[in-house]
């Protein structure tokens, strides 16, 4: 039984990362709208990723999936 909320409290924690390459991919379409995604819009972004919360470990990856996510999207309806 301890199992299953093992489970749910991993399908949350996977949605909320979902979440969070989301929103950063949202804010990555927004840094990119002047066609200049630059370095430091780029370390803003880290900034705020850290600031909800998420681990140093984490941050990168977001960013790497959230910018492959944003990429890969032709609109941002999704977001």
């Amino acid at each position: 039984m301890l199992n299953i909320f093992k489970k749910s409290k991993d399908k949350d924690n996977n949605s909320v990362e979902e979440n969070l390459v989301k929103i950063t991919a949202l804010l990555i379409h927004a840094a990119k709208i002047d066609e200049n995604y630059t370095e430091k819009e780029k370390l803003i972004i880290k900034k705020a990723l850290l600031e909800m919360g998420t681990s140093d470990d984490q941050v990168d990856n977001i960013l790497k999936d959230a910018e492959l996510k944003e990429k890969d999207s032709n609109q941002i309806l999704e977001f």
